[in-house]
């Protein structure tokens, strides 16, 4: 009678450790100004209250310390003052009170003797004001320490495939956190010696994303912060930490993923059985489950012993399997027989059956076969037979002949063997795919030419004429009465080729004073396009090559030789086709030509790309391109008179050039099915 009162009084002491107070009543009404008013009633005083706001979804949490919950309802609908429900729940030794607003609200909170008013609304989104504070039964906790990791941001977002992802942020790195499943549909977060602050201590409704994740709700304990996580469906955990931050993410997965995933990790099917036996033979055991499942059982002579076991509603082949286990022995299935023999002797009659096949092989005919080699070289696949690179097919007898003129294989070899050959040469002997690559080369050129210059000169009816030199020599009279000064010019800079001249002249007696200015000015533009075009088969290279070939004079130990060089467009490409019909190319383009010199070895310019591509078929492809600016300015003159100002025109020859050469390479391949040619 005393140890009952004992253990009463203990449990009674302990109540009032886990809970000070008990939350009895809730009632609510809309006040004066329009605003929510809530009389929470208590039955042992008001404890140490909590509240916490979240914009977004609009929230309110009151969080009683301390305080069970005897509440009919867990949840209200109240529509007063933009405040639309609350839900009272209950965690441990605390109770919550989430409110859903409209928009954010203030709120504040005043005590009258057992009862607590709860006033939200009534005075637009202002920041929370507490009225009256209530007495708090004992000393609240403390904030964490600086040496404590804390919790920074908890974000959750939906990741690809529909799965959903928490993603937890600690103040640092190193953090202990283990996440597990804790059954169907629920995932718990432990973080050790962890601190959760107020502005993150609420429930997160992630229902809205679409995901396996549902509800995250965080908690605070002495030993760090759990996190437990509602989810639903079939849904693939998957973890991982790194630095500050820990992620968790549950993907969803299928029922035939889950039953797949089921059975990787417990691979027994059996129906389920259920053995209770004490000291009793592993024969009669083993006769059970024979009878359970109705197959027949054949046991060695070297099964012996006895086994006590209790298993309750397990899958026979498991049972079966932990009984074989203890004792050393194994089992092999034929058909509808299980032979259960110890490990070794079983070993033995494999080894003894491999050797009897070997033996049968050794004693077996010889039969010959004659393959007819379609597409590839019969040579190549000998080499393959024979054991070529690792890997053979022909037995100890066995042996393969080529007759290269009608490209078959003579095999001759056992007809198991035999049969095994054929079925790779099947395999083997198939049309290479091919593949054809289209190379567009194209050079443009761009170039300005401008030339000025003036001729001028004199000429006289008294047989004078105006030498290279500027003096004034004889000369014959033509019939006009006088001497032209064309060809013997006293200046001599106008364009060689001009396409826009003007002269005048000024004749006074005898003399005639000739002026004419010449101008050149000249835009070319040009564009090459080289096309060269070829088929190769898949994992083969291929050349194709144009150009000119020049020949040149050498001359060693003082005797001359002639040698050639040549210049050549050249397209050499390696195609290989990948499983999803794309096609890596390994291309070396190269396109050079000569320079025009008057005589000696002949300089050639080069431009060349080599490089490896991953195109789609059909795709084109730019390699790249190699742009040349050439810019000329060149000035010829008469000394002195040429520096003279406005007059030194008139002695001067100007020319301007710039040309531009742009080098692009485009490439385009295609797979070619079966009978296509190339067009």
């Amino acid at each position: 009678m005393i140890r009952a009162m004992a253990g009463l009084c203990l449990l009674a002491v302990s109540s009032v450790v886990l809970a000070t107070t008990t939350l009895t009543d809730l009632d609510f009404r809309q006040g004066e100004s329009g605003e929510l008013q809530v009389d929470l009633t208590f039955s042992h005083g008001v404890p140490e209250v909590r509240g916490y706001r979240l914009d977004e979804p609009a929230r309110l949490t009151i969080d009683l310390v301390d305080t069970t919950n005897r509440l009919e309802q867990r949840r209200m609908e109240l529509g007063i003052g933009g405040v639309e429900q609350v839900t009272a729940l209950e965690a441990g030794s605390r109770t919550r009170l989430v409110f859903n607003l409209e928009g954010p609200l203030p709120y504040d909170t005043a005590q009258q003797g057992d009862r607590l008013r709860l006033s939200i609304g009534g005075g637009g989104a202002a920041p929370m004001v507490t009225a009256a504070q209530p007495p708090k039964p004992r000393q609240a906790p403390s904030a964490p320490a600086s040496g404590r990791p804390t919790i920074e941001e908890i974000d959750f977002r939906r990741g690809e495939g529909g799965s959903g992802r928490l993603i937890v942020t600690f103040d640092r790195a190193g953090v202990d956190a283990r996440v597990r499943e804790a059954g169907r549909n629920r995932i718990v977060a432990e973080m050790r010696d962890v601190a959760l602050p107020a502005s993150h201590d609420q429930v997160l409704d992630v229902s809205d994303f679409n995901t396996p994740l549902r509800r995250i709700t965080p908690r605070a304990g002495r030993d760090g912060v759990t996190f437990d996580i509602e989810g639903s469906g079939e849904f693939a955990l998957l973890s991982t930490q790194s630095g500050r931050q820990l992620t968790i993410e549950a993907q969803p997965v299928t029922q035939a993923e889950r039953d797949q995933r089921v059975r990787q990790q417990f691979p027994y099917t059996g129906e389920r059985i259920t053995l209770n036996f004490q000291d009793i033979e592993v024969r009669s055991v083993l006769a059970v489950i024979a009878d359970f499942t109705g197959l027949n059982l054949v046991a060695s002579d070297s099964v012996t012993g006895r086994v006590t076991l209790n298993l309750q509603d397990v899958p026979w082949d498991q049972a079966l399997d932990l009984v074989l286990k203890s004792h050393g022995l194994a089992s092999r299935q034929e058909g509808n027989v299980i032979v259960v023999a110890p490990a070794s002797e079983l070993a033995n009659i494999e080894r003894q059956e491999i050797e009897a096949r070997t033996q049968v092989e050794t004693l077996a005919p010889l039969v010959s076969e004659y393959v007819e080699v379609k597409y590839a070289r019969a040579e190549d696949l000998a080499q393959l037979l024979r054991g070529g690179d690792g890997f053979g097919l022909l037995t100890e007898r066995g042996r393969v002949a080529v007759d290269q003129r009608t490209n078959m294989l003579l095999i001759q070899d056992t007809a198991d063997q035999v049969q095994e050959i054929l079925r790779t040469l099947g395999r083997l002997d198939v049309a290479v795919r091919q593949v054809q690559i289209e190379a567009r080369i194209v050079i443009a050129r761009d170039g300005v030419t401008q030339e000025l210059g003036v001729n001028w000169g004199a000429s006289s009816t008294r047989g004078f004429r105006a030498a290279d030199d500027g003096t004034f020599v004889s000369r014959d009279i033509n019939p006009d009465g006088l001497n032209r000064a064309r060809g013997s010019l006293a200046v001599d800079l106008g364009s060689a080729n001009p396409m826009t001249s003007f002269g005048f002249g000024y004749l006074s007696g005898d003399i005639l004073l000739d002026l004419e200015l010449r101008a050149l000015e000249t835009e070319s533009r040009s564009q090459t396009i080289s096309q060269p075009r070829i088929i190769t088969a898949n994992q083969r290279t291929a050349v194709i090559r144009q150009g000119e070939e020049r020949a040149f004079q050498t001359i060693s130990d003082n005797v001359p030789q002639i040698e050639f060089k040549e210049a050549v467009l050249s397209l050499e490409v390696t195609p290989q086709i990948t499983p999803d019909n794309r096609i890596i190319m390994d291309l070396v383009v190269t396109n050079d030509s000569f320079r025009d010199v008057a005589a000696g070895e002949p300089p050639i310019d080069t431009s060349s790309i080599e490089t490896q591509v991953l195109v789609n078929n059909g795709e084109t492809v730019v390699l790249g391109g190699i742009l040349t600016t050439e810019q000329l300015s060149r000035l010829a003159k008469t000394p002195f008179f040429g520096d003279l100002p406005v007059l030194g025109r008139l002695f001067r020859y100007n020319e301007e050039s710039s040309q531009k050469v742009e080098l692009l390479v485009f490439i385009t391949p295609r797979i070619l099915e079966d009978g296509l040619a190339i067009r």
